[in-house]
């Protein structure tokens, strides 16, 4: 197994992905992961909606701490429905935009 990839299960992670709180928490497994020089494979099988309180405190909070570059190069969704994917591409794209 390649020891610059972090495979993350996104529901193994959060109890859901309704609440900040949530969002914290995968956050955290991530800027860890990003912190240590890895990759992530975010599996986000069998998730919940994501509701824009969890994508603020995910990937907003990703977003300030490393940009759009990173995110976009350093973090790869795996095992997910095409809508799930649709709708983070969309919420990074839109915050870059804003920012930009």
């Amino acid at each position: 197994m390649d020891t610059k990839i972090k495979i993350i299960n996104l529901m193994d992670t959060v109890k859901g992905t309704a609440t900040s709180t949530d969002g914290i928490a995968l956050y955290l497994a991530m800027s860890k992961a990003i912190d240590s020089g890895k990759n992530i494979k975010l599996s986000i099988k069998d998730c919940t909606p994501l509701s824009s309180s969890f994508l603020n405190s995910t990937f907003g909070e990703l977003y300030d701490k490393y940009g759009y570059e990173v995110i976009k190069e350093r973090i790869v969704l795996i095992n997910y429905f095409p809508s799930h994917a649709k709708e983070i591409k969309k919420y990074l794209q839109d915050l870059n935009n804003l920012v930009y």
